[in-house]
């Protein structure tokens, strides 16, 4: 039985369990991005004829896919690489039979795309296997439909074998990338995250937001302040305090996507960057997380409160003038009573 379980495993998430496979798929959609780039290099470097045409085509729909169109949900990232290995594989197919420049000449230009996609594509075995088994069948079908009784047999038995083949080359390198790319997320999240609250850092978080900056991207910037943490410290006890740090941590986590950049900057003071927000969407979310907190924070020994500064990004906004403006807010937050929220220049 651990044996079959140690085989399922393998077979459907390349060793790893559904949790931590499901968390690498996003750094699988980043190292499955260079298959436009490789495609597009290959259909430049041929004549024009209706396969490579078809080929050029798919690769810059791609190619201006992943550059445009920002992938949020993860599995729809993994769907077009997906998708872009079918198109190299059908590429392939239409260049060694549909338009084979001479029907009996053997195909071998679908045999190496047969080989070397899933050394371009990391994927779970089964569907990279599945994609390659479906792919070959057809070609076989279209090898008999477009080329000469002569060649049909050798290229026939030429795709059984080198499918086989891939197959296997799957199935030990796509394992072997998987835990490896499972390591560098343990690494990333060591080095990246805050180890109390499971937070970003707020060295990586000043990263990632600009990064969203530069691009000119629109966004909110908002600083989390606890009120009166000291006296939390002084009258409770600096491990109850870590335990109201955490449990805050957990109230943003609970009130932020997964595009969004949060972070612990310090102390009982907390970052959000939320991409593509306007104000008023903002305030709205203040609004939730003050009731998140004050509920989570029902029968305890303490009632907790934070004051929040917001600051909408202007395009191409440095980073210090963005916080410079969302400290200001929290400063008029603080002065206000606390317990509330400003939005700068409101």
């Amino acid at each position: 039985m651990d044996r079959l379980n140690q085989l399922r495993q393998h077979v459907l998430y390349n060793t790893l369990s559904k949790s931590l496979y499901t968390e690498v798929l996003p750094l699988l959609v980043r190292e499955n991005n260079s298959l436009s780039t490789l495609s597009l290099l290959g259909a430049l470097s041929r004549n024009v004829l209706p396969a490579y045409l078809f080929l050029l085509l798919t690769s810059v729909a791609f190619l201006v896919l992943r550059l445009t169109v920002p992938l949020d949900n993860k599995y729809a990232g993994y769907a077009a690489c997906i998708a872009q290995s079918a198109c190299l594989l059908t590429f392939g197919m239409l260049n060694s039979t549909v338009f084979a420049p001479d029907p009996a000449q053997n195909g071998t230009i679908y045999a190496v795309l047969l080989l070397v996609v899933p050394f371009l594509m990391i994927d779970a075995p089964w569907r990279m296997d599945l994609l390659l088994v479906a792919t070959a069948a057809t070609y076989c079908v279209l090898l008999r439909r477009f080329k000469y009784p002569n060649v049909v047999s050798l290229d026939t038995t030429n795709a059984v074998f080198v499918c086989l083949v891939s197959m296997f080359c799957n199935w030990i390198y796509a394992a072997k990338n998987m835990q490896s790319l499972a390591n560098r997320l343990f690494i990333e999240r060591e080095r990246d995250s805050d180890a109390m609250t499971g937070l970003l850092t707020k060295k990586s978080a000043r990263i990632l937001t600009d990064r969203h900056l530069t691009t000119g991207e629109s966004g909110v910037f908002a600083i989390i302040d606890l009120d009166n943490f000291k006296t939390v410290n002084d009258t409770y006890g600096h491990l109850y305090g870590d335990e109201v740090i955490k449990k805050v941590a957990d109230c943003i986590k609970a009130h932020t996507r997964r595009t969004d950049v949060a972070s612990r900057f310090g102390g009982d003071e907390f970052t959000v960057f939320f991409p593509g927000m306007d104000a008023a969407q903002a305030a709205e979310k203040s609004e939730q997380f003050f009731k998140t907190l004050r509920a989570g924070f029902t029968g305890e020994q303490v009632s907790v409160t934070c004051s929040i500064g917001i600051a909408v990004a202007a395009p191409f906004e440095d980073y210090d003038k963005l916080f410079e403006k969302a400290d200001q807010a929290l400063y008029r937050s603080k002065s206000s009573g606390k317990d509330t929220y400003t939005v700068y220049g409101a």
